[in-house]
């Protein structure tokens, strides 16, 4: 690596290709031109993927592709019974985190569908070409969720679940029960356990959402989660928490629920001790 490189440049080189399997050349083009911000490069990177690949590759992909396709009528779609086949072909476990993983990497619009660009797109942006390597690479990617390195994978992984979440491409919302899977998924073992010292978190926030909640989830109420997640596990006291902010209502509500219902009333106990 170039000695011109900062000590925090090669260590964001470093991070950049554990997360995307892109080699050093690539990060460190993208991370100079996202000005060395490395959440903002590998989302980037991710969502839109590298240069054009050279055409072998890509036509071996396209082979790979048409070994799966299970409707000869449509030449670009690889159908529920072609996907499932090859992602058990490629080790994803089809409970687990391992297909939403997937899903992302290979943006799946709807889950048990491959389209044939999308497939290929995402394949030659990380040179994994044949079945050994796929395999390696989900296998890689699953192994790096619980690293702090890797949170802007995992957050890519997390919005993108809620795009195939949802009942069909033209819905806007996901069914309670539906998001509820998907966050025992995102949120427990081997991907981040949504738990600190004293606080299950993950089983809080369900319990709650059970008892309380009984709606569909939208894209912000998904998103929101998700900020909430990260600032829970960085201080589980919620000091940092305020009503005055821009949460919505359910997070607010959910404060709520753990401050009274989970921990004895710890806000009323507070103001008391105030006076």
């Amino acid at each position: 690596m170039p000695a011109a490189y900062t000590a925090t440049q090669k260590a964001a080189i470093s991070q950049f290709t554990n997360i995307t399997q892109a080699d050093n050349k690539t990060a460190a083009r993208v991370l100079r031109s996202h000005n060395w911000n490395l959440e903002v490069a590998v989302n980037e990177h991710l969502e839109h993927g590298g240069p054009p690949q050279n055409a072998p590759l890509r036509a071996g992909l396209g082979k790979l592709f048409d070994k799966y396709r299970d409707n000869k009528a449509e030449p670009d779609l690889v159908g529920p019974e072609g996907t499932m086949k090859y992602f058990q072909d490629i080790g994803v476990d089809l409970e687990g985190v391992d297909v939403l993983i997937a899903s992302e990497l290979l943006k799946c619009e709807i889950l048990g569908e491959l389209k044939r660009q999308n497939f290929i797109d995402g394949w030659a942006s990380t040179n994994a070409d044949t079945i050994p390597k796929q395999k390696s690479l989900l296998a890689a990617r699953k192994q790096s969720l619980t690293t702090p390195t890797s949170r802007p994978l995992f957050h890519a992984i997390y919005k993108h679940t809620f795009t195939i979440a949802r009942q069909s491409t033209s819905q806007k919302v996901v069914p309670l029960e539906f998001a509820l899977t998907n966050w025992r998924t995102l949120f427990s073992s081997p991907s981040i356990e949504w738990r600190t010292e004293s606080t299950p978190w993950l089983d809080y926030w369900c319990d709650f959402l059970e008892a309380r909640w009984k709606k569909s989830v939208n894209r912000d109420m998904w998103e929101q989660t998700y900020q909430f997640f990260e600032q829970t596990m960085q201080d589980e006291s919620m000091d940092w928490y305020s009503e005055e902010g821009a949460w919505p209502s359910v997070i607010d509500e959910f404060v709520t629920f753990v401050r009274e219902e989970k921990r004895g009333g710890e806000g009323q106990a507070g103001e008391m001790d105030v006076e």
